[in-house]
C-alpha cells in the first residue's frame, strides 16, 4: 500500500530531537515569576477589520514591534465593540506617579506600546470612516475594561486621582460600571468597569 501523505502523531509533533514543536513547553520556563500585564481595549465592531488588517497583516506587525501578545476575543451577543486584549510579561513593575510629567513620556513595557499602537490604529480608522456620530472636531474616545478592584486605584481617594489625570491630560475620564440590563456591555466581564 502506497504513502496516504499523512503523518502519523510521532512524526507530527516532533522534530526527531526529542523538541516538541507543536507545544511551547519551555514559556511558562522563560517568565519564570515575571509580573503578567494585562489591557483590555474595545474596538468598534465596524473597524476591526482595520486593526487587523489584511492577512493579520496590522496586528502581526504591532506584535513584531512591542513583543507583545495581541489576541482579538471573539465577538459577544450584542456588543457594538469587540475587545482587543493585550499582554506581556515584565520582570519589575515600575511605578508611576500621576504627579509626574506626561510629556515625552515612554511606554512603561511592550503591552503598553503596543496598547497605543492598537488605540493609534482604531483612531484613524475612526476618522477615516468618518462616523456622523463619532466626528466631532478634536474628539477622540478610547474605552477600556478594568477588574472593578483596580477602579479604586484609578479612581484615588476622594476622586483626586482620577482628577489628577483629567487636568494633567486635559481629557475627560469616566468610570462605569457594567450594566447588566445593557447588551452593548455584554462583552464585560461580570467584575468589569468601562474606563472612557
Amino acid at each position: 500500500m502506497g504513502e496516504t501523505g499523512k503523518r502519523y502523531r510521532n512524526q507530527r509533533d516532533h522534530d526527531g530531537n526529542g523538541k516538541n514543536q507543536k507545544r511551547r513547553l519551555n514559556d511558562k520556563v522563560e517568565r519564570g515569576n515575571d509580573e503578567l500585564i494585562i489591557y483590555r481595549i474595545l474596538c468598534p465592531d465596524g473597524v476591526i477589520g482595520n486593526v487587523i488588517g489584511k492577512n493579520g497583516k496590522v496586528i502581526n506587525t504591532i506584535r513584531q514591534e512591542t513583543r507583545a501578545k495581541v489576541k482579538v476575543v471573539d465577538p459577544f451577543p450584542g456588543a457594538k465593540e469587540r475587545v482587543i486584549t493585550i499582554y506581556c510579561y515584565v520582570k519589575q513593575k515600575e511605578e508611576f506617579e500621576v504627579d509626574d510629567e506626561l510629556n515625552n513620556m515612554q511606554p512603561l513595557c511592550a503591552a503598553q506600546d503596543a496598547l497605543l499602537k492598537v488605540h493609534s490604529v482604531i483612531s484613524n480608522a475612526m476618522e477615516a470612516v468618518g462616523d456622523s456620530e463619532k466626528k466631532q472636531k478634536d474628539k477622540e474616545e478610547c474605552q477600556i475594561l478594568v477588574p472593578s478592584s483596580q477602579s479604586a486605584n484609578i479612581i484615588g481617594k476622594a476622586g483626586a486621582t482620577i482628577k489628577k489625570l483629567r487636568v494633567k491630560t486635559r481629557t475627560n475620564i469616566k468610570v462605569i460600571a457594567k450594566d447588566r440590563a445593557n447588551p452593548a456591555h455584554s462583552c464585560a466581564m461580570d467584575f468589569d468597569n468601562f474606563v472612557l
